[in-house]
């Protein structure tokens, strides 16, 4: 069954479409097994629902396989199926997709280590700020392989708009600890430097939280319920470092 693509079904007489498939399904399952384990669970006591650091943890190497698995059929698998074959295939499997969701799970993983350096007191800025540039180089990857596809299905219009709202949301990270690193400096110029980083972290953020918006309410309607790894408003920072 195809989500991304108008047409129910697909069937070709080709064994190297069937391994195809079993590895677009593999991956998928994996990333539903992963986003599974990092949905907020509340305690037996009734306590604030929230994700254990286990659960982070597992779900990194979970898109790391899922991510792996597309890799493979990419590189060794949708060569081998001859291009009038290949013209059949549904957007699901096109080569457009597969590196999307490809550098999608690759990006969830990062966001999910730069949580994880968040919470971690010998994380510095410089590995957070690592983390955050890596991550918009994924989602940057995701974004431009989606988009000339002739996406009609409400899934995946709905994927390239959740797309879109991460990669906005990963720049506005990447701003946020580059500005923070700045504002170590000791010299005017660091400081103004600082400011305008954060100044476009703030933007950035903002316009996050419209793609966000525009991603839940386009059908079928989702609810939100992961947040962008930015501690504390890049506004509120601008005054502290202003000169």
């Amino acid at each position: 069954m195809n989500q991304e693509d108008d047409a129910e079904e697909t069937a070709l007489p080709s064994s190297w479409y069937e391994v195809l498939s079993v590895l677009h399904m593999m991956a998928m399952l994996r990333l539903s097994q992963a986003n599974s384990l990092l949905l907020p669970k509340t305690s037996l006591e009734g306590y604030h629902a929230k994700v254990s650091e286990d659960n982070k943890r597992a779900s990194v190497e979970i898109f790391l396989k899922a991510s792996g698995f597309l890799e493979c059929a990419i590189q060794h698998v949708l060569p081998r199926i001859s291009p009038e074959n290949r013209k059949g295939l549904p957007v699901d499997l096109s080569e457009g997709v597969l590196k999307a969701i490809c550098m999608q799970a690759l990006g969830q993983a990062i966001d999910v280590q730069l949580g994880l350096a968040i919470d971690s007191p010998k994380a510095t800025l410089a590995v957070k700020r690592r983390l955050a540039c890596e991550m918009v180089k994924c989602w940057q990857q995701a974004h431009e392989s989606m988009a000339d596809l002739p996406l009609i299905d409400s899934w995946g219009e709905k994927h390239r708009l959740f797309v879109m709202w991460k990669y906005i949301e990963a720049k506005a990270a990447a701003y946020y600890y580059h500005g923070l690193i700045l504002d170590e400096g000791n010299t005017e110029k660091s400081h103004r430097m600082a400011v305008a980083a954060l100044q476009s972290a703030e933007e950035f953020l903002k316009e996050s939280k419209d793609a966000a918006e525009a991603f839940h309410a386009a059908p079928p309607v989702s609810r939100q319920w992961q947040c962008i790894h930015i501690p504390k408003p890049a506004c509120m920072w601008i005054d502290e470092v202003s000169p």
